[in-house]
């Protein structure tokens, strides 16, 4: 059994993911309204597992030391199937991998990910940064893959860009949050300190920091959203309205300056009906459009510093 002293074996996380889902991924709750009903449970499942497993690697109320051994017995269990477990989290993960067909590499890629944030956080360039996104939510783009039922194995890279474009944002708006863990993503050399009580130049290089991931996260969108064409046309309209939501959180960070010092930018409700009745007619677009007759040509340059992670641009 797994002694993590983070979830009691006996929570049935699955019967919380919906509420879950709504309390803390309000994003994705919103889009889950445009999937099936099986398809919305499952989606919300897989984000009550990586919450908990978020909630793991960011408690303060348990060592670096505790933290990092519970993830590895998580990650244990996982690659080991045939090992007995009796902890909800673990039993949830094997029974999404189990239903859904979800590649376990990517599983385990993400609590990989998790335990680095158990560490001393401080990435110190872009590809360290893109090999964290991938991590921590590439992963999720692959796992979403196949609750969505897609079978083409080329919509995978862009999948993984998508992740990686919500997780550039997701560092983008928690500068000052992050910082308050004692964590820097950001790939500049100053501390989590600084960052707390940062003086107008150093406020300066951060303030471009942010800008600089936006920009790059812009392209990862772009790429993201183009594979939405692998997706069947019933799955494509929840992935838009999450994409573009969360881009949005983007936009408007970059329309205030990429002001990080003011703190966590959100969306508000007004904004995203507004911000969806204005996508209308590219969705319909997007909905209409027909799956590739050939196989897509990824921009394999944004995976240029990923190399020797699973599936990863092109698939084999």
């Amino acid at each position: 059994m797994i002694t993590t002293g983070f979830a009691p074996a006996h929570i049935d996380i699955e019967s919380k993911a919906m509420e879950t889902l709504a309390s803390h991924g309000k994003t994705f709750y919103w889009a889950s309204f445009f999937l099936s009903v099986k398809q919305a449970r499952a989606a919300a499942k897989l984000y009550a597992c990586c919450r908990a497993l978020d909630d793991i690697a960011d408690s303060t109320t348990h060592s670096n030391a505790t933290k990092h051994q519970s993830l590895q017995d998580l990650k244990l269990k996982l690659e080991n199937h045939d090992l007995p477990c009796d902890h909800a989290l673990a039993q949830a993960l094997r029974s999404l991998t189990t239903e859904h067909q979800l590649p376990k590499a990517a599983i385990i890629s993400l609590i990989e990910g998790l335990i680095a944030d158990t560490e001393r956080v401080a990435i110190d360039n872009k590809r360290a940064l893109d090999r964290y996104c991938y991590r921590v939510a590439g992963t999720v783009g692959l796992m979403m893959c196949g609750i969505l039922g897609v079978t083409d194995r080329h919509a995978l890279p862009f999948a993984i860009d998508l992740g990686i474009a919500m997780q550039l944002t997701n560092i983008s708006r928690d500068v000052l949050e992050d910082a308050e863990l004692g964590r820097r993503y950001i790939p500049l050399d100053v501390t989590p300190v600084e960052i707390r009580f940062a003086s107008d130049p150093i406020r300066t290089r951060i303030q471009q920091t942010v800008a600089d991931q936006l920009l790059r996260a812009e392209a990862f969108y772009e790429s993201g959203l183009r594979g939405l064409a692998y997706l069947p046309r019933s799955s494509r309209i929840a992935i838009f309205v999450a994409a573009h939501l969360y881009r949005a959180i983007g936009r408007k960070l970059q329309n205030n300056g990429c002001a990080w010092w003011e703190g966590r930018t959100v969306i508000s409700p007004t904004e995203k009906l507004r911000l969806i009745l204005g996508l209308i007619p590219k969705l319909i677009y997007v909905v209409l459009q027909p799956s590739p007759k050939k196989d897509w040509q990824h921009a394999s340059h944004l995976h240029a510093s990923l190399e020797g992670l699973p599936y990863v641009d092109p698939p084999s």
